[in-house]
């Protein structure tokens, strides 16, 4: 089975890297096309696959292709090539619909939201299959993402709210993480800040492993954490009082951020069906 990926920003070199370190595929069984060949050449230094001179031949080479540009330009690139009918589209772009790819390709689609922590082999991609997916192509995608890690099968109506919790969480645990070292340092400004980070980062390793290798859901983490009048307890209070609405909003202004782009992608539908 050849695999085709086009784009190669964070999102299209985390699962040539994935898919090459995982041995899932060799570099061989890869064909790839990036608008900048440049960094298609750089990547090849490493993982020696084929560089495919457009998209349309890696529609021709590839059996599965993964879709890795920006979410405005998944459409309009679609439209300008003419698709195999029996090659699996795959696209892992937010906001783009099964509908959608549908729309444009009469052969199978999926979606895809893959997590950068892919590239270690850990984390969950988020996946959702179109009606025209047969169960041995559905085997064959469940193969490549678990090699990435986890693989979740999820309806279109809940994958932007878990969206959050893969594939922006990261980001989201870096964020807060930081925030939390700077207010150690406020606290004690003997602390120096990349040795506050330090010490976070390699606590947070631990307690996923922790949390994996002893079976443990959160709330039995914290029993054996929080001792009765203790100091944890102490701070989960504040955690209790000030968290859920910080959270509230978060998972608000994602919402809103999806809706505006679902609308772009629609209103771009909307004028292609205008111009006939």
């Amino acid at each position: 089975m050849y695999i085709g990926i086009i784009g190669l920003g964070s999102m299209g070199q985390m699962l040539v890297k994935g898919f090459c370190k995982s041995g899932v595929v060799t570099p061989g069984e890869l064909v790839v096309f990036n608008r900048t060949r440049e960094k298609a050449e750089r990547l090849r230094q490493e993982y020696p696959f084929a560089i495919a001179s457009t998209a349309q031949e890696v529609c021709q080479r590839a059996d599965i292709v993964f879709i890795c540009t920006k979410p405005l330009d998944v459409l309009p690139l679609l439209k300008t090539l003419d698709l195999p009918a029996e090659m699996h589209l795959v696209s892992v772009a937010a906001g783009v619909t099964l509908a959608d790819l549908e729309a444009v390709h009469a052969g199978p689609v999926s979606k895809v939201i893959p997590t950068v922590t892919s590239q270690e082999l850990r984390g969950v991609s988020l996946y959702a299959c179109g009606r025209r997916v047969t169960p041995a192509l559905r085997a064959d995608l469940l193969r490549l993402l678990t090699a990435l890690g986890n693989a979740e099968e999820v309806s279109e109506e809940s994958i932007e709210t878990a969206t959050i919790l893969t594939s922006s969480a990261p980001g989201l645990f870096a964020g807060i993480l930081d925030a939390f070292a700077r207010a150690a340092v406020r606290q004690s400004p003997e602390l120096e800040l990349d040795t506050a980070r330090r010490m976070l980062a390699e606590t947070l390793m631990g307690t996923a492993l922790l949390l994996e290798n002893e079976r443990l859901d959160f709330h039995r983490l914290i029993e054996r954490v929080a001792t009765k009048g203790g100091i944890t307890e102490e701070g989960l209070r504040v955690l209790d009082r000030t968290l859920p609405a910080a959270f509230d909003d978060l998972f608000a202004v994602t919402k809103a951020k999806h809706a505006l782009l679902k609308e772009r992608l629609q209103q771009f539908s909307r004028n292609e069906k205008g111009d006939r």
